[in-house]
């Protein structure tokens, strides 16, 4: 492929992303959630995040459907994604274990480590809320993409302003489980 038939790879990002953490690296909060409570003071310092931004002009390179054989090569095959979920159903009945019969108290940080990513499975309840918030989400995200694609007259602020809304559960939930174990890890470091 030449150069100009290449996507933009340029600093003209789509979607801002922050920049990673290393390891003792401090950042000042500049943003807090909405919803404001008696623990502030004790909360870590975490980057501000960016919101998405909508370019005007997107430059889209044509690329060839791949063979069979590359498919199988690159991608994660039925079994592949079987195995995963396998491994994934394991580590969860695992960690339910655990963390049942465990006192928090007495949870290792090891414990902690395994459980994050996969705190929403630990819960059947918790599990069903998220998939339907993600479902709400997704929903009207769809539709308000729908109702300005019918009206022939496009929003991209609106648009954003409805995923910001119907996703705020998510960046509060994320946030809440950040600075959850932040302390924890603060604890067990005393």
């Amino acid at each position: 492929m030449t150069p100009e038939s290449t996507m933009n790879c340029g600093n003209d990002l789509l979607v801002d992303f922050p920049t990673s953490r290393r390891q003792g690296q401090i950042f000042t909060v500049e943003s807090t959630p909405s919803t404001s409570t008696s623990k502030e003071q004790s909360t870590p310092p975490f980057p501000s995040f960016k919101k998405v931004r909508f370019s005007e002009v997107a430059d889209m390179t044509h690329v060839d459907f791949p063979s069979s054989s590359e498919l199988h090569q690159r991608w994660y095959t039925a079994d592949d994604k079987t195995r995963f979920k396998r491994i994934l159903a394991r580590d969860v009945r695992r960690m339910i274990s655990i963390v049942s019969s465990t006192p928090g108290e007495c949870l290792s940080t090891e414990v902690l480590e395994a459980c994050v990513g996969i705190e929403v499975f630990l819960s059947q309840d918790l599990a069903q809320r998220t998939r339907e918030k993600r479902a709400r989400h997704m929903i009207g995200v769809l539709n308000e993409s729908g109702r300005q694609g019918r009206s022939e007259r496009i929003d991209d602020e609106r648009l954003s302003r409805v995923s910001e809304k119907t996703s705020r559960w998510a960046r509060d939930r994320a946030f809440e489980l950040a600075v959850g174990y932040w302390e924890l890890f603060q604890e067990m470091k005393e």
